[in-house]
């Protein structure tokens, strides 16, 4: 199997460090973007297997990209991560839009992080782009 790949998106560093070490050191190419439009781009060049997202971005917000990657390329996984906290109505919204999963943060566990990315790549991708 090739080696899977990852674009983090989150404005913190320490997290977006955290995430690509924490991959890395598993058989992840990982990239990580500070923006959601450099996010993007990174997308765009990489074609990643699955994308870790966070909500609260300055500029383009998680639910902007994700609306960009279902638009653009059903085929990738994304995850979103975020602080937000309103009882999963965020969540049940953005599992509707397509997200694969949602994690709040602090993320409690890098390993169930990891098992969630897990799952992703062993779903069978779509292939047609959503309107």
């Amino acid at each position: 199997m090739a080696q899977p790949k990852m674009v983090a998106i989150d404005d913190e560093v320490e997290f977006t460090k955290t995430i690509d070490s924490f991959f890395g050191n598993r058989g992840y190419e990982v990239h990580v973007a500070l923006t959601g439009i450099s996010g993007l781009e990174l997308i765009e060049y990489h074609k990643p297997d699955v994308v870790l997202v966070d909500l609260k971005l300055p500029g383009m917000d998680g639910d902007q990209i994700l609306q960009q990657i279902r638009k653009h390329h059903p085929e990738i996984k994304v995850i979103v991560i975020t602080a937000y906290n309103d009882g999963g109505k965020t969540r049940d919204r953005l599992l509707a839009l397509g997200a694969f999963a949602h994690f709040d943060k602090p993320v409690s566990s890098l390993r169930d992080l990891a098992e969630a990315v897990k799952r992703a790549l062993a779903q069978p991708s779509t292939s047609q782009p959503q309107p």
